[in-house]
Protein backbone atom coordinates (compact mmCIF):
# COMPACT_ATOMS: atom_id res chain seq x y z
CA UNK A 1 0.00 0.00 0.00
CA UNK A 2 1.25 3.41 -0.84
CA UNK A 3 0.03 7.02 0.49
CA UNK A 4 -1.87 7.45 -2.23
CA UNK A 5 -3.72 4.06 -1.67
CA UNK A 6 -3.90 4.89 1.50
CA UNK A 7 -5.65 8.36 0.95
CA UNK A 8 -7.96 7.04 -1.70
CA UNK A 9 -8.86 3.86 0.67
CA UNK A 10 -9.87 6.35 3.86
CA UNK A 11 -12.24 8.29 1.31
CA UNK A 12 -13.73 4.94 0.14
CA UNK A 13 -14.43 4.17 3.48
CA UNK A 14 -16.01 7.45 4.26
CA UNK A 15 -18.02 7.71 1.36
CA UNK A 16 -18.91 4.09 2.22
CA UNK A 17 -20.02 4.55 5.43
CA UNK A 18 -17.70 2.81 7.20
CA UNK A 19 -15.91 4.25 10.74
CA UNK A 20 -12.04 3.27 10.53
CA UNK A 21 -12.89 1.65 14.12
CA UNK A 22 -15.35 -1.08 12.30
CA UNK A 23 -12.80 -1.52 9.47
CA UNK A 24 -9.91 -1.80 11.96
CA UNK A 25 -11.76 -5.13 13.87
CA UNK A 26 -12.26 -6.45 10.61
CA UNK A 27 -8.31 -6.33 10.23
CA UNK A 28 -7.79 -7.44 13.43
CA UNK A 29 -5.86 -4.18 13.96
CA UNK A 30 -6.47 -1.03 16.52
CA UNK A 31 -7.98 2.02 14.85
CA UNK A 32 -4.58 4.36 15.42
CA UNK A 33 -2.85 1.22 13.43
CA UNK A 34 -5.05 1.57 10.60
CA UNK A 35 -5.23 5.28 10.42
CA UNK A 36 -1.08 5.05 10.19
CA UNK A 37 -1.00 2.56 7.61
CA UNK A 38 -3.28 4.55 5.24
CA UNK A 39 -1.56 8.05 6.32
CA UNK A 40 2.46 6.38 6.10
CA UNK A 41 1.11 3.60 3.10
CA UNK A 42 2.72 1.26 5.02
CA UNK A 43 1.16 -1.75 6.87
CA UNK A 44 -0.21 -5.39 5.07
CA UNK A 45 -0.47 -5.53 1.47
CA UNK A 46 -3.95 -7.06 1.25
CA UNK A 47 -5.62 -4.22 3.56
CA UNK A 48 -7.82 -2.85 0.48
CA UNK A 49 -9.06 -6.35 -0.72
CA UNK A 50 -9.64 -7.56 2.62
CA UNK A 51 -11.48 -4.68 3.96
CA UNK A 52 -13.69 -4.08 0.34
CA UNK A 53 -14.44 -7.71 0.79
CA UNK A 54 -16.10 -7.11 3.98
CA UNK A 55 -17.77 -4.21 3.65
CA UNK A 56 -19.00 -4.81 -0.04
CA UNK A 57 -17.71 -1.59 -2.01
CA UNK A 58 -14.84 -1.11 -4.72
CA UNK A 59 -12.79 1.82 -3.90
CA UNK A 60 -12.38 2.48 -7.64
CA UNK A 61 -16.35 2.88 -7.92
CA UNK A 62 -16.50 5.35 -5.48
CA UNK A 63 -13.44 7.38 -5.69
CA UNK A 64 -11.42 9.11 -8.67
CA UNK A 65 -8.25 11.63 -9.20
CA UNK A 66 -9.09 15.15 -8.31
CA UNK A 67 -8.16 17.28 -11.60
CA UNK A 68 -6.83 20.28 -9.25
CA UNK A 69 -3.77 17.88 -7.92
CA UNK A 70 -1.06 19.90 -8.60
CA UNK A 71 -2.42 23.35 -7.99
CA UNK A 72 -3.74 23.78 -4.89
CA UNK A 73 -1.62 22.67 -1.67
CA UNK A 74 -4.32 21.66 0.31
CA UNK A 75 -5.65 19.33 -2.34
CA UNK A 76 -6.38 15.85 -0.94
CA UNK A 77 -5.54 14.16 -4.96
CA UNK A 78 -8.80 12.11 -4.90
CA UNK A 79 -12.57 12.90 -4.71
CA UNK A 80 -15.40 11.19 -4.27
CA UNK A 81 -16.69 10.14 -8.07
CA UNK A 82 -19.29 12.12 -9.79
CA UNK A 83 -18.46 15.40 -8.03
CA UNK A 84 -16.00 17.95 -9.51
CA UNK A 85 -13.10 18.63 -7.42
CA UNK A 86 -12.04 17.30 -3.83
CA UNK A 87 -13.21 18.89 -0.42
CA UNK A 88 -10.10 20.89 -0.19
CA UNK A 89 -10.19 22.21 -3.32
CA UNK A 90 -13.84 23.84 -3.27
CA UNK A 91 -12.56 25.15 -0.26
CA UNK A 92 -10.73 27.06 -2.60
CA UNK A 93 -11.62 29.96 -3.98
CA UNK A 94 -10.05 31.47 -7.18
CA UNK A 95 -7.76 34.52 -6.41
CA UNK A 96 -7.40 33.38 -2.62
CA UNK A 97 -3.75 33.14 -1.52
CA UNK A 98 -2.32 29.63 -1.83
CA UNK A 99 0.99 30.81 0.31
CA UNK A 100 1.57 32.14 4.12
CA UNK A 101 2.92 35.18 3.13
CA UNK A 102 3.72 37.75 0.18
CA UNK A 103 6.47 39.38 1.78
CA UNK A 104 8.26 39.86 5.22
CA UNK A 105 5.30 42.88 5.81
CA UNK A 106 2.12 41.04 5.14
CA UNK A 107 0.81 39.15 8.80
CA UNK A 108 0.55 35.06 8.30
CA UNK A 109 -2.34 34.25 6.27
CA UNK A 110 -5.21 30.63 6.60
CA UNK A 111 -3.21 29.54 3.23
CA UNK A 112 -6.93 28.11 2.44
CA UNK A 113 -9.18 30.98 2.87
CA UNK A 114 -6.24 34.12 3.32
CA UNK A 115 -8.29 35.66 5.93
CA UNK A 116 -5.17 37.07 8.91
CA UNK A 117 -5.93 37.59 12.62
CA UNK A 118 -6.93 40.30 12.25
CA UNK A 119 -10.17 39.10 10.61
CA UNK A 120 -10.70 37.34 14.05
CA UNK A 121 -9.66 33.65 13.04
CA UNK A 122 -6.88 31.45 15.12
CA UNK A 123 -4.19 30.56 12.59
CA UNK A 124 -2.44 27.53 13.38
CA UNK A 125 0.91 25.58 11.81
CA UNK A 126 -0.85 23.80 9.38
CA UNK A 127 1.13 20.28 9.57
CA UNK A 128 -0.44 18.72 6.57
CA UNK A 129 1.57 20.83 4.79
CA UNK A 130 5.31 19.93 6.38
CA UNK A 131 5.20 16.15 6.44
CA UNK A 132 3.25 16.37 9.85
CA UNK A 133 6.40 17.83 12.02
CA UNK A 134 5.27 19.94 14.44
CA UNK A 135 6.15 23.52 14.02
CA UNK A 136 6.41 25.91 17.02
CA UNK A 137 4.00 28.49 17.44
CA UNK A 138 6.59 30.63 17.74
CA UNK A 139 7.92 29.86 14.16
CA UNK A 140 4.36 31.26 12.65
CA UNK A 141 5.62 33.99 12.19
CA UNK A 142 8.31 33.27 10.65
CA UNK A 143 7.03 32.17 6.95
CA UNK A 144 5.61 28.63 8.16
CA UNK A 145 2.39 27.82 6.43
CA UNK A 146 -0.52 28.38 8.71
CA UNK A 147 -4.68 27.43 8.59
CA UNK A 148 -7.24 28.75 10.45
CA UNK A 149 -9.17 26.48 12.56
CA UNK A 150 -12.77 26.73 10.57
CA UNK A 151 -10.51 25.97 7.33
CA UNK A 152 -8.60 22.77 9.45
CA UNK A 153 -11.64 21.08 10.43
CA UNK A 154 -13.21 21.58 7.33
CA UNK A 155 -10.03 19.86 5.04
CA UNK A 156 -9.76 17.16 8.10
CA UNK A 157 -13.52 16.13 7.89
CA UNK A 158 -13.43 16.66 4.33
CA UNK A 159 -16.01 19.18 3.94
CA UNK A 160 -18.06 21.26 1.15
CA UNK A 161 -19.57 24.70 1.22
CA UNK A 162 -23.43 25.03 0.74
CA UNK A 163 -24.62 26.76 -2.40
CA UNK A 164 -26.90 28.24 -0.97
CA UNK A 165 -25.56 29.75 2.71
CA UNK A 166 -22.13 29.25 1.97
CA UNK A 167 -22.25 27.30 5.40
CA UNK A 168 -20.33 23.61 5.95
CA UNK A 169 -21.78 20.21 4.67
CA UNK A 170 -20.40 16.53 4.63
CA UNK A 171 -19.20 15.45 1.35
CA UNK A 172 -22.30 13.46 -0.12
CA UNK A 173 -25.03 16.24 0.36
CA UNK A 174 -26.47 18.69 -1.31
CA UNK A 175 -26.85 21.74 0.84
CA UNK A 176 -25.96 21.81 4.63
CA UNK A 177 -28.03 20.88 7.99
CA UNK A 178 -29.73 24.38 8.34
CA UNK A 179 -31.45 24.54 4.99
CA UNK A 180 -32.42 20.90 4.82
CA UNK A 181 -35.18 22.23 7.45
Amino acid sequence: MTTDDGQRLRLALRLAGVTQVRAARVLNARQTQLSAWMALGKGPVDVQERLEAAFGFRTDALVEPCPRRGGNVLCHGYKARGTSFCAACVMLLPGRLTRAFEGDARPPRCVSCGRSEADQVRLRPARMLTGGVRVPLGAVGGGAAVICTQCRNAHRHQLHRCPNCDGWMRAGRDRCHRCAQ
